[in-house]
């Protein structure tokens, strides 16, 4: 008994669409008494991801797990966030121009120029920078810094700025919003209170970077949160 290929017929596979498929479940019978099969259902199962592996991935969890509180037992949500989150940003960029002024007033004091003489340039008018007032005898202790001097100590906190706007630009979507703001606000804390303790024209300079770094963070972070707000 001979076979050919050809007289030789292959079931075909079950389709998704065949009846007859395992995924398919039958609807039971309607009114006519005939059975349809029912559509196809897709389960899909959302993957989380794993803890961090890398140094910066862990330093971002760890910086992203803070508490959060309510106020009368419930979170704020709609305008009261927004008015609140407004709020808030905008006492951050407030110290742009408190720390402006409030500078300018300082470095006009006896107190301050006696603490960071190489904040104060040697003038004729200032008593300080002459022995008993002679103008002819310049203090040696006193008067010691130059225009440069005080300018480069008042601009390099715009500098601290711009490099903590460039750390949220790279980091901020891995911290979050509110950790990056919170932490740059702790940044600033702690520039300050540098600048407050400071004894010389060096740590004043190192506080007005590190002051200026979180105040940088602070102020894009809290532009993107209010965009991601509407």
């Amino acid at each position: 008994m001979s076979s050919h290929p050809e007289s030789e017929k292959v079931a075909p596979k079950p389709t998704p669409t065949d009846p007859d498929h395992p995924t398919i479940e039958k609807k039971e019978n309607d009114d006519s008494g005939v059975s349809s099969p029912a559509e196809p259902s897709l389960n899909y199962q959302v993957e989380r991801p794993g803890p961090p592996t890398t140094f910066m991935g862990k330093v971002g969890h760890w910086m992203g797990a803070l508490p959060e509180w309510g106020v009368g037992g419930k979170k704020l949500s709609g305008k009261t966030l927004n008015f609140y989150i407004a709020f808030i940003a905008s006492n951050g960029f407030l110290m742009f121009g408190y720390d402006q002024g409030v500078l300018s007033a300082l470095i006009t004091l006896e107190s301050w120029q006696r603490v960071f003489p190489l904040m104060t340039p040697r003038e004729t008018p200032n008593d300080l920078c002459w022995i008993d007032g002679d103008r002819s005898q310049p203090d040696p202790n006193q008067c010691t810094g130059d225009a440069n001097m005080q300018a480069f100590a008042i601009a390099i906190y715009q500098i601290g700025c711009f490099l903590g706007a460039v750390v949220i630009l790279f980091y901020g979507e891995k911290w979050g919003r509110k950790p990056s703001t919170f932490w740059g606000s702790l940044v600033m804390i702690i520039g300050t209170v540098l600048q407050a303790a400071a004894n010389g024209y060096a740590l004043i300079c190192i506080g007005r970077i590190i002051g200026g770094v979180g105040n940088g963070m602070v102020c894009l972070d809290v532009c993107s949160m209010i965009g991601d707000r509407r």
